[in-house]
């Protein structure tokens, strides 16, 4: 197997750092104000990448930090969008 491990098999805790990047990043887009929230899922998703080990990189992990990352994205262009008057 050249890729690793399936990433579903991570033992302990950091089998949960994937799905709970995920789940972050999606409320960060509910949440008014959600840049702490996606630079938690940006955290959590790039933890799971750096410490994948023999593991393949964790598919939610990495829609987790890029869903927190968009946020982060969004909601800059939306401050520099308001403090330039448009």
């Amino acid at each position: 197997m050249s890729g690793g491990l399936p990433a579903k098999d991570r033992p302990g805790r950091q089998a949960w750092l994937g799905p709970i990047a995920l789940g972050i990043g999606l409320v960060s887009w509910l949440v008014p104000g959600g840049i702490p929230v996606a630079l938690v899922a940006v955290a959590c998703g790039a933890w799971s990448v750096r410490t994948r080990g023999p593991y393949r990189i964790d598919g939610t992990a990495v829609a987790g930090a890029v869903a927190g990352g968009l946020q982060v994205l969004f909601s800059l262009l939306l401050l520099a969008a308001d403090s330039a008057g448009r």
